[in-house]
């Protein structure tokens, strides 16, 4: 629900260190019975990934079992580089993520016993990943962009009618949307663990994936060793009971965003003021229609942009997904209220997986929003009615519930307004609570989740027997191989030393929010400072941070000229032309950051500046960040400058 995809932010970037040092796979210490069972069924080398992926058959319709009718799922496994302790299923989030694609960058981001120790299989459910996904980027950000209000219904009801319209004639393999419910595609998953021999797997389902995991457990519950579920679905709660609890959820956790920059003094000196009245003024603004701003582009110059009430509500929404998303969210709407609305446009462009440039679809190879729908609609009870009746039914729900949720209300509706005009059959009635078994689940919930609510994880731990649970205290929307060692270590103990939780309830802690990195346009009276903000910058750019680290990259700064971004053999090359990230000051150039984190060469990152404009001058800086160590040296404003000499 609410595409929660697990770590859908993560960088491809990633995916890339872990090929260089996974190599092949690590397939010596695998379970040979597995390995044997992949090589029968095809198995071959992914493209572009460390794993061996399988294209599986099953059927398109299982209501015909006597049907000639297939279609390939596709799995990638990894297999286990010293001696294996068992297989791993993995399901990721949305619906609509394709676990193929992140199978890399996810094996990277964990404790490398892991991929050391189990065999690991990720798969891309029926209408997703290449073979037959369903997938309409262009209608989803038109309709994730447009506003949507409830005093004025007939707009709402119009764009969601719209969209499925637009969807189902964009989307490719359309004639399996009668068949994505996720009861056929555990079934799908059933089909392969027999084709393997029928081993006891342990399963891991984030986010989405937790629906999915809890579906394949209480219909297979023999299959199962254990259990982990993470950023927990209660899949007893019909639609409105789910949007219901996850946008009052969403509206306190923003309200405690907000006001966690208001205690934060770098935070509040760069809002100027409350940061709810940023928000809130923003907010009326914008009700009144879009604002135009003049985005930078790559090729030099200006578009012409709009950032609008929508944009606003899907950023802060995104926000709340962790301690880090929440400061980058909070450091752009500073900028807003220093008058620069760019890095809120940066921000919503990467939320939409939309080119800054085109403000097209940016190819997402690990998103397919088509299912997304296709999947959650089946799945609930808002599609299969009237759809008229039912768009009305929610917009007055949405009425009740606006009290409560005057910022994020749009989260309530507007994913349901389209459900309830997706062709799917009528709704079946909700499962009973998922009641566990014989092994072991392990429940994992941050309290400030925005997407699956604690209080899913709560229900879900209250009802199952032979269950644990670990809550995060500040956390993340799925809290698994993040690095942190409260849960990672208790979730390795279980399934890979067999050692149970101490107590079956017990709670982590992290901070809400990352530390501030405060906007820069003070920072730039000195030559230090100025160097250091250069550096700031590059550091919270969107653009950067979702780059693949392959293709050179270039992008606008905030007004005027360029930053060209190239990979190098141990890091990246910066190229600056005319780059004005502050009004009248201009920066020229080039530089390098490095890291290899083995000592091979010196990590860090070294700029070489030429300052035009309300400054001028020639600097040369240095950041070591094997020592922490910064240093500067050149010319500022017709004098010569050096790394300064603090004074108490």
């Amino acid at each position: 629900m609410t595409a929660c995809n697990g770590r859908r932010r993560r960088v491809w970037a990633a995916a890339i260190s872990f090929l260089l040092i996974a190599g092949t796979g690590g397939r010596a210490g695998a379970d040979d019975a597995l390995k044997a069972a992949v090589e029968k069924l095809g198995g071959k080398d992914c493209e572009a990934s460390a794993l061996t992926c399988v294209d599986f058959p099953v059927p398109v319709d299982r209501t015909k079992p006597g049907s000639n009718a297939r279609i390939d799922i596709r799995f990638a496994v990894s297999f286990a580089s010293g001696e294996s302790k068992g297989i791993l299923f993995y399901a990721v989030g949305g619906p609509g993520g394709s676990g193929v694609s992140v199978a890399d960058s996810y094996l990277s981001s964990f404790d490398p016993r892991l991929a050391a120790e189990m065999d690991v299989v990720f798969f891309d459910q029926r209408g997703i990943g290449p073979l037959n996904g369903i997938s309409c980027p262009k209608a989803g950000l038109a309709f994730d962009t447009t506003p949507l209000t409830l005093d004025r219904p007939d707009g709402a009801v119009a764009a969601a009618k719209l969209f499925v319209r637009d969807c189902l004639l964009e989307t490719p393999h359309g004639d399996l949307l009668p068949h994505l419910a996720t009861e056929d595609a555990i079934q799908d998953l059933e089909d392969f663990r027999a084709a393997i021999g029928n081993p006891k797997v342990w399963f891991y389902g984030e986010s989405y994936g937790t629906q999915f995991a809890q579906a394949y457990a209480t219909r297979y519950p023999q299959a199962l060793k254990g259990l982990i579920i993470d950023g927990v679905v209660d899949l007893t709660r019909d639609a409105a009971q789910y949007y219901g609890e996850d946008t009052r959820t969403v509206e306190k956790l923003l309200a405690k965003t907000l006001a966690a920059c208001d205690a934060d003094a770098k935070c509040h000196a760069d809002m100027g003021r409350p940061a709810a009245e940023v928000y809130d003024g923003l907010a009326a603004q914008l009700k009144d229609g879009p604002i135009q701003v003049a985005y930078p582009l790559a090729e030099g110059g200006f578009a012409k942009r709009q950032l609008s009430s929508a944009m606003l509500v899907n950023n802060a929404f995104y926000a709340l997904y962790g301690p880090d998303s929440r400061v980058e969210f909070l450091r752009a709407l500073a900028a807003s209220a220093q008058g620069n609305l760019v890095p809120l446009l940066r921000l919503g462009y990467s939320n939409l997986s939309a080119d800054p440039e085109t403000f097209e679809p940016a190819a997402d190879p690990s998103w397919y929003g088509g299912a997304y729908y296709g999947i959650t609609c089946p799945d609930y009870d808002d599609a299969g009615r009237d759809p008229e009746s039912r768009a009305r039914e929610i917009l007055d729900q949405a009425r009740a519930l606006a009290p409560e949720a005057p910022r994020l209300i749009r989260t309530f509706y507007a994913e349901r307004l389209a459900c309830a005009f997706w062709p799917a059959p009528p709704p079946t009635p909700r499962p009973a609570p998922f009641g566990g078994g014989d092994y072991p689940t392990l429940v994992l919930n941050a309290d400030s989740d925005p997407a699956t609510p604690v209080s899913n994880g709560y229900a879900v731990f209250d009802h199952a027997k032979n269950a644990y649970m670990v809550t995060m205290e500040g956390g993340p929307h799925v809290i698994w191989g993040r690095g942190l060692g409260c849960p990672d270590k208790i979730v390795f103990g279980l399934m890979l030393d067999g050692r149970k939780p101490e107590q079956r309830a017990q709670v982590c802690h992290q901070n809400f929010l990352d530390a501030y990195v405060p906007t820069t346009t003070r920072a730039i009276a000195d030559a230090f400072g100025l160097a250091k903000a250069i550096e700031t910058e590059l550091a919270q750019s969107p653009e950067l941070y979702n780059w693949d680290g392959i293709d050179p990259l270039t992008f606008g700064c905030d007004f005027g000229g360029t930053v060209t971004a190239t990979a190098a053999e141990a890091g990246t090359d910066y190229a600056f032309k005319d780059c004005a990230w502050w009004p009248g000051l201009r920066v020229a150039g080039d530089g390098v950051s490095i890291t290899t984190g083995d000592g091979s060469a010196p990590d860090g990152i070294t700029l070489n500046l030429r300052i035009q404009g309300a400054h001028q001058g020639a600097l040369r800086y240095r950041h070591d960040t094997t020592t922490e160590a910064r240093s500067l040296t050149g010319s500022f404003d017709g004098k010569d400058v050096s790394t300064p000499r603090p004074l108490p």
